[in-house]
């Protein structure tokens, strides 16, 4: 990559598809995906910022280059400054959409500490947004009551774990934070924008009984697992939004997410967020428009439903504007938080 810089500009990624034993076919069919057809995509990288695995830029000068190359040369232009120092060249947040048919396997993420001493790598806190659920939908998150570890270990040998997982039957537009240690699944249709720190590191508990069969057989995860689990019962009110209660879905210190239905345009002034800014569409189309000294301009970009945009550190100000009755997009950033734990609102607190 030439490493003149020339001005930045909002920049959509190359989706990077991943087969899966419990995929579907929407991310071929609906979302705008140009993956082969077939059943089975399943998974959908769409900005990731692993460096083996970095996302590609998709249009304008930048195109083919990939988001660590970018990130190497512009730096604290893309994600911020303070990100930057920390961060360095990898993209801190990876973004996908799951199109989930079977059961995904009941897993735990391990936390920071965890995952640095096991892995050399960041733990995983994530975040599922539903964009879509049919009437058998199920999403397992957390345990309907305490458990005990030892009771835990002897569900999960005997096939039982299921009596103790919190189920919902999610609706669009439900919101979950998974918080590391939370154990979790979901399927039987379930459609899902996922937001999560840059970590691939799955501790697979229960397989559905998968596990058992030689043709379906993976590897699990149980020892690992077991010290990094949250035994407690599942408290919705720390972790769970329900479709259209609140525009604010979660600030904690790994991601802050906000959710806009966009009946007029909004004005952001990408000062006040010291980060990145990502967009997804939800529902219908948007585009971005600069606003150089309150003159808008003939450059825009659109975002049609299933897609994201990641608009750079030190991008002007803008414009976001519906281009269809009912869009929706998800704003996606990082706040200025202090370490120390999350915290977690689902109200209308600033």
């Amino acid at each position: 990559m030439t490493t003149t810089k020339r001005q930045l500009y909002p920049l959509k990624f190359k989706p990077q598809p991943s087969k899966r034993v419990w995929g579907g076919e929407k991310l071929v069919r609906e979302y705008n995906k140009p993956f082969e057809t077939g059943c089975g995509i399943g998974e959908s990288w769409d900005i990731s910022g692993f460096e083996e695995s970095s996302s590609m830029v998709d249009g304008g000068y930048l195109d083919d280059n990939s988001l660590y190359d970018v990130i190497e040369t512009y730096m604290g232009d893309i994600v911020g400054e303070e990100h930057y120092k920390y961060f360095g060249n990898e993209f801190p947040l990876l973004v996908k959409i799951l199109d989930i048919r079977d059961l995904v396997s009941v897993q735990v993420h391990p936390d920071d500490e965890t995952a640095y001493d096991r892995h050399n790598s960041y733990g995983k806190n994530e975040a599922w947004y539903i964009l879509e659920a049919e009437p058998d939908a199920v999403i397992y998150m957390g345990f309907n009551r305490d458990v005990e570890p030892n009771e835990f270990y002897r569900l999960c040998k005997e096939g039982r774990l299921e009596e103790v997982l919190n189920a919902y039957h999610p609706q669009k537009g439900d919101f979950f934070f998974l918080e590391a240690g939370i154990v979790h699944s979901a399927g039987h249709g379930v459609v899902i924008a996922e937001v999560q720190q840059l970590s691939d590191v799955t501790y697979r508990i229960y397989d559905w009984g998968r596990e058992n069969n030689p043709a379906t057989k993976r590897e699990m995860h149980l020892e690992l697992a077991f010290d990094c689990i949250n035994y407690n019962k599942y408290d919705p009110s720390r972790y769970f939004v329900p479709a259209g209660s609140t525009p604010h879905l979660t600030r904690n210190r790994y991601f802050t997410i906000n959710r806009f239905d966009l009946q007029d345009s909004l004005h952001i002034y990408t000062h006040k967020y010291e980060s990145f800014i990502i967009y997804f569409c939800s529902e219908g189309k948007a585009k971005i428009i600069p606003d150089s000294f309150g003159k808008t301009t003939d450059t825009e970009y659109s975002i049609s439903k299933g897609e994201w945009i990641l608009i750079p550190a030190a991008y002007e100000d803008f414009v976001i504007a519906p281009q269809e009755p009912g869009s929706q997009v998800l704003e996606i950033y990082i706040d200025q938080l202090p370490d120390e734990p999350d915290s977690y609102y689902s109200g209308d607190e600033e």
